[in-house]
C-alpha cells in the first residue's frame, strides 16, 4: 500500500490528462494511469495533508491545504524536492481549495466553515516557456522508470518462486532417495533373513536325515 490513510483529493492534470494527483497522509502523489504505483512523491510535510489540486494554467504546478492552516505551493518546472511557496492563513485546518480557472486566485477553505480568497504571483499563473513539454517529458520519464522497477520486482518475484520451487523439489527428490536407501536396506535384510531361514532349514533337515540313518 502506498497511503496509510484515506486520499482526500484526486484530480488529473488539466494539460497531461493521463496523470493525476492524490492527496493523502503527508504527501501528494503523482500517478500515470497504466501504473499501480506512483511516479512521483512528493517529500513528506510537517503537517498532515487534507486537499490538493493542479493550476488550471500551469502544468507543473499544484497547490495542497495542510491540518495546520498552511497552503503549499509546488512548482515542479523549476524544482521537486522543495515547496516553491508557503503562506499560513490560520491556526484552523483547512479542508479544500480551488483554482480559479484563470490560476491567479484561490479559493481556501477549514472546517470552521471560513473560505480565504488568495491572489499569487503571476510567475505561479502564468505559463512558463517550454513548461508544457518539460512537464510531460518528465512525467514520461519517471513513469518509464517506475515501470522498469516494477518489471524488475516481477523478475525478482519470479526468481524467488523458482528458487523456491528448486529447493522443494531437491528436498523431494533427497527424501525419495533415502527412503529408497532405506527400502534397499529392507530388502537386504528380508532376502539375509530368508537365507538364513533357508540355511537354517537345510541344517534341520540334515539333523533329521542323520537320526534316520
Amino acid at each position: 500500500s502506498y497511503t496509510s490513510s484515506p486520499i482526500y483529493s484526486i484530480q488529473r492534470n488539466p494539460t497531461h490528462t493521463k496523470f493525476f494527483l492524490t492527496i493523502g497522509d503527508w504527501t501528494a502523489r503523482i500517478w500515470a494511469e497504466d501504473i499501480k504505483t506512483p511516479i512521483i512523491t512528493s517529500k513528506y510535510h510537517s503537517s498532515y495533508l487534507t486537499s490538493g489540486c493542479w493550476s488550471p494554467t500551469r502544468p507543473g504546478v499544484f497547490f495542497v491545504t495542510r491540518m495546520d492552516g498552511v497552503v503549499d505551493v509546488w512548482d515542479y518546472f523549476f524544482r521537486q524536492n522543495e515547496v516553491a511557496y508557503t503562506h499560513k492563513i490560520g491556526d484552523v485546518a483547512l479542508s479544500s481549495i480551488a483554482v480559479h480557472p484563470g490560476g491567479k486566485l484561490i479559493a481556501v477553505g477549514d472546517v470552521s466553515g471560513t473560505v480565504s480568497l488568495l491572489e499569487v504571483c503571476d510567475s505561479l499563473a502564468i505559463p512558463q516557456p517550454n513548461e508544457k513539454g518539460a512537464i510531460s517529458a518528465m512525467f514520461e520519464r519517471e513513469t518509464k522508470r517506475e515501470k522498469n522497477l516494477e518489471a524488475r520486482a516481477r523478475e525478482v518475484k519470479r526468481a524467488k518462486a523458482l528458487e523456491e520451487e528448486r529447493k522443494k523439489k531437491e528436498a523431494s527428490e533427497k527424501k525419495d532417495g533415502q527412503t529408497d536407501e532405506k527400502m534397499e536396506e529392507l530388502l537386504k535384510k528380508i532376502d539375509a533373513d530368508f537365507l538364513a531361514l533357508l540355511n537354517e532349514g537345510k541344517d534341520n533337515s540334515g539333523n533329521v536325515d542323520g537320526m534316520k540313518s
